[in-house]
């Protein structure tokens, strides 16, 4: 079996090819990620301006959404005035283990 990390005294480490990879990867999308976001807001742009509201080409559709004001709770200040209210309908949910990966 092949080890992907290796624990030594101080910290562990994860075999150089496979951090290389992970590097490249998160590089790559957040690349595309940027590409993906200027194309949006360019095709947002002359969609706007060209009064365009769906452009369905098969196997891509883009609709365009307009926009609105959305309502939303804030729960901090409720926590903040009314603690035991708060408490009152708080929710637990389990959340699944998982990974953080971060490239600087």
């Amino acid at each position: 079996m092949n080890e992907l990390i290796k624990v030594t005294k101080e910290n562990a480490i994860l075999t150089e090819e496979k951090a290389s990879k992970i590097v490249a990867l998160e590089r790559a999308a957040k690349q595309i990620k940027e590409e993906e976001e200027a194309l949006k807001a360019a095709i947002l742009a002359e969609m706007e301006a060209k009064g365009i509201i769906k452009i369905d080409m098969g196997e891509l559709l883009i609709t365009y959404v307009a926009p609105t004001d959305r309502e939303t709770f804030d729960s901090k200040a409720l926590q903040k005035d009314d603690p035991d209210l708060y408490d009152a309908y708080i929710k637990i949910s389990p959340v699944k283990s998982s990974v953080r990966i971060k490239v600087r």
